[in-house]
């Protein structure tokens, strides 16, 4: 996955980057407190996503007929998310551009697999800390 900052107002704000020649808006966590990230390649990128837990699973499942992934973009940093859970424990999905932890707890191993809608309410990207 290549991911590239395009622009970004600091640290905490907005930030225009691109994933796989893809445009999205995140949350900037790359960049220090004074010094906005410069704009390239960014190295190592980690994604976070911080979800709207959904009325019930059977509502996210039934919001999602077609089986699409992708990221809709609502405004700002927020998204409607379509995809297919990858993993149940965490709770993991397949958004097309982006495979996202979503925060949610699956109430029976039986979801991997099943494609959901899910309100996104924003996307921070981190760099992979190195130990």
């Amino acid at each position: 996955m290549d991911v590239v900052l395009i622009h970004t107002e600091g640290r905490a704000g907005p930030a225009q980057i691109e994933v796989d020649g893809q445009p999205l808006t995140v949350v900037d966590g790359i960049s220090t407190v004074g010094a906005p990230a410069a704009p390239g390649p960014v190295r190592d990128p980690v994604f976070e996503a911080v979800v709207v837990e959904p009325d019930s699973w059977e509502r996210a499942i039934a919001a999602n007929p077609e089986r699409l992934k992708r990221l809709e973009p609502l405004w700002g940093w927020r998204y409607r998310g379509y995809g297919e859970i990858v993993a149940v424990d965490p709770v993991r999905a397949d958004l097309g551009r982006l495979v996202l932890e979503l925060g949610l707890r699956a109430d029976t191993p039986e979801r991997l697999g099943s494609f959901v809608a899910v309100a996104i309410d924003r996307i921070t990207l981190t760099r992979r800390r190195v130990s």
